[in-house]
């Protein structure tokens, strides 16, 4: 969402005398609704809160989040991602943001298409797998975390072919909730720094530019994390980050869907401009989160390993 989108929100909300706020819609909407319901007593542009320029001030209205989508987690979660006029995506956070009660009805979801059921569930695996596996991992989260990886595994795939299934259904709903309770409490790590990248340089699905950058730097990544990508493996039936990316390819093959980007995607994309985008402000900290420390030279070949 971009930052205008939720300035006239907020005027509209002052406008209303609005004394209660419903964010009904994927994670767009809720994004939106959370910085909107913080920001309606004051009226302040979303603009000065970018980064935590300014800390969020406390929210006086209620908030509650019905999501339609199982990726996100935005539900739960103390963040919200806004774009500024130019695209750059920007983090917002907080606990001011943190809604007061989540509504997951698995029945929300049974209209979304195939592909978006796979992509943001997806996108829900990758905010558990690098929760998992970031510097900042710690036992009682990482039992949050491991959670979320075995609800997505064993529904994800039966959620797309059948979406009707309302115990699939519900399955992503777990995981998506509890992936975002889990990034929420360590941040993610160089597969969401390179989503957001791309995302800024050239749009697309986040859902779908996160697991593919994912699968591409695993193994990059996971020589700072063994331990995490080895329980990560042991939820998933076997052993080592191998068996992660392969497990990974294995899924999306199943449910009809690729890792990798196909020609035009990539003809959107320049290695240079990605790595200078993955170094930014609104993204290096998911950089510097990962395991492994990003050496001289590391941005750059972790640019052109997304991008192959």
């Amino acid at each position: 969402p971009k930052e205008a989108f939720v300035d006239s929100a907020v005027e509209l909300g002052r406008a209303e005398n609005c004394d209660c706020e419903v964010g009904l819609g994927g994670r767009t909407a809720l994004d939106t609704a959370k910085v909107v319901a913080v920001l309606l007593p004051s009226g302040d542009g979303a603009a000065n809160y970018r980064l935590a320029a300014k800390p969020m001030p406390w929210r006086t209205v209620p908030l509650v989040t019905l999501p339609p989508t199982a990726g996100t987690g935005s539900e739960t979660t103390g963040t919200s991602i806004i774009s500024q006029p130019d695209g750059v995506k920007n983090w917002f956070w907080g606990p001011p943001l943190i809604p007061d009660m989540a509504i997951m009805d698995p029945e929300l979801t049974v209209g979304l298409p195939p592909f978006w059921t796979f992509y943001t569930g997806m996108d829900a695996l990758v905010h558990a797998i690098e929760s998992r596996t970031n510097r900042y991992r710690y036992a009682p989260n990482n039992a949050v975390a491991e959670r979320a990886i075995s609800h997505g595994i064993s529904s994800l795939e039966e959620a797309v072919k059948d979406g009707s299934s309302l115990a699939a259904r519900a399955g992503m709903m777990a995981a998506a909730a509890h992936g975002g309770t889990a990034i929420g409490n360590t941040g993610c790590a160089v597969a969401r720094n390179i989503g957001h990248a791309m995302g800024s340089r050239a749009g697309g699905p986040h859902g779908r530019a996160v697991p593919i950058a994912l699968v591409q730097t695993m193994e990059w990544a996971a020589k700072g994390a063994p331990d995490g990508y080895d329980a990560v493996a042991h939820v998933m039936g076997g052993e080592g980050a191998g068996h992660v990316h392969d497990h990974l390819h294995a899924l999306a093959e199943r449910c009809g869907y690729g890792l990798s980007l196909d020609a035009e995607e990539r003809n959107k994309l320049d290695e240079g401009a990605l790595a200078q985008a993955m170094v930014e402000p609104a993204n290096i900290d998911m950089l510097t989160a990962t395991a492994r420390d990003a050496g001289e030279g590391d941005v750059e070949e972790l640019a052109a390993m997304a991008l192959r």
